[in-house]
């Protein structure tokens, strides 16, 4: 698991905790804001289970939550 950028952030999403790049911010703010505590569990729990859980928000833009050492890391894809 890498970080494109140095410059990662960190956030609580429904209680799990989160490294992002900058250019995943907004798959953050879905996670967090757009998707009901209950929806955006099983993204977290598959990412657990399989190393990834691929996912693209209302817009179209595609994103991968990875699991690895008990960190979760957000990563924007295609872009």
């Amino acid at each position: 698991m890498k970080l494109k950028n140095n410059m990662a952030e960190e956030k609580y999403v429904h209680s799990y905790k989160v490294i992002y790049e900058k250019e995943a911010k907004d798959g953050i703010i879905y996670l967090d804001s757009k998707l009901d505590r209950e929806y955006a569990k099983v993204f977290f729990v598959y990412a657990k289970e399989n190393g990834t859980a691929p996912f693209e928000d209302q817009d179209g833009k595609k994103y991968e939550l990875s699991y690895e050492k008990e960190v979760y890391m957000l990563t924007r894809k295609g872009f």
